[in-house]
């Protein structure tokens, strides 16, 4: 009988892990709210004071150009796994993708993922936020798709002026300001307003019009 070399599992990330389906944009006092995850589950919910978001909002866009740079070659690896072409069942098989890449191996290689409050990844097409206390309530990696990052570029701006427009006089704690706004949208409704997902055909139009415009763009330069 041959003998099979055992071979060692593949780290698991110690932090919880979302994949970014439905996502909500909004303000607190002094605060900008991300509530995002799945629509059968309770959200999680990321607050970024204003004191971070005049270099925060550019990072984060960039990091969804330089991921797009990837996410176009990748679909087919997306949907591998899909059993139809159902678009839950095709949403399915990219989760569980999206899951099981090495998210470890590549977080700890940019400075450790036990060691920063608040940083971003562009990997596998896709755009990791790492959020801690004091922006999250525990420690959680988010995914987004760099599409949907591209979509809400124009929401994450209109509240992040909305957030510096309402902030409180005093400048009273940041830890305390965000500890407030991730309470108030913890006990929100989740979603706040109900969704209406597109149809299939609205969803192939508004991929194809984003594909011809990253068709388009001058490449990004990324580093390896």
């Amino acid at each position: 009988m041959t003998k099979r070399k055992a071979t060692r599992p593949r780290p698991r990330l110690s932090i919880p892990v979302v994949v970014a389906d439905a996502t909500e944009v909004g303000v607190s006092p002094g605060v900008l709210v991300i509530r995002t995850g799945s629509l059968t589950s309770p959200p999680t919910v990321v607050a970024l004071p204003t004191e971070v978001l005049s270099g925060f909002l550019p990072q984060v866009q960039a990091a969804a150009q330089a991921a797009e740079e990837d996410y176009w070659s990748l679909i087919p690896a997306f949907g591998a796994g899909a059993r139809s072409e159902d678009n839950a069942e095709l949403g399915r098989a990219k989760e569980k993708w999206l899951r099981a890449q090495p998210w470890k191996k590549v977080l700890h290689s940019v400075g450790g993922v036990d060691h920063h409050p608040l940083f971003l990844v562009d990997y596998a097409g896709h755009v990791g936020l790492v959020a801690a206390a004091p922006f999250s309530r525990v420690r959680t990696l988010v995914i987004f798709d760099p599409l949907q990052l591209r979509r809400m570029a124009p929401m994450l701006i209109k509240a992040a002026s909305g957030a510096v427009q309402g902030a409180p006089a005093g400048h009273p704690n940041v830890s305390v300001r965000l500890a407030r706004a991730r309470q108030e949208w913890t006990s929100m409704p989740w979603p706040a307003t109900p969704i209406t997902l597109p149809t299939q055909q609205q969803a192939e139009a508004v991929v194809s019009a984003l594909h011809s415009d990253f068709l388009r763009r001058t490449p990004f330069g990324k580093e390896r």
